[in-house]
């Protein structure tokens, strides 16, 4: 199993982002909001970015956030339902563990995967 997270592991652009923030099923809990919306791609894979506003602190605190929870994502990568391009939205104000973050990643991108069932997203 390969727990890498290269360039085509990241959803980059900001047109990219912006249709999966605009267009894509959200789930969340006290730490975490994810967005989701199905890629389309054939190959299935799964890809992800990290939006951490300003609220979070200074520059130094808020990379320290996309970093946790970038790491969560790779991790749990294999646990989250393929073909989906995810947006992950921390909570501010939280205390943000990676434990914590593992633990919420897969229930979530379950409940938006359950809700895009019944749903076009592509």
């Amino acid at each position: 199993m390969k727990f890498g997270f290269g360039k085509r592991h990241r959803l980059g652009g900001r047109g990219t982002i912006g249709e999966v923030f605009r267009g894509g099923l959200r789930a969340g809990d006290g730490r975490l909001l994810l967005i989701g919306r199905a890629n389309g791609r054939d190959d299935g894979l799964l890809r992800g970015a990290v939006l951490v506003s300003k609220r979070h602190g200074n520059a130094v605190r808020r990379n320290r956030v996309k970093r946790l929870c970038r790491e969560a994502l790779r991790l749990e990568r294999e646990n989250l339902p393929a073909g989906f391009d995810f947006l992950l939205l921390p909570r501010a104000g939280v205390e943000l563990r990676l434990a914590d973050l593992r633990k919420s990643l897969p229930a979530l991108a379950r409940r938006v995967a359950e809700k895009a069932g019944g749903r076009n997203t592509g």
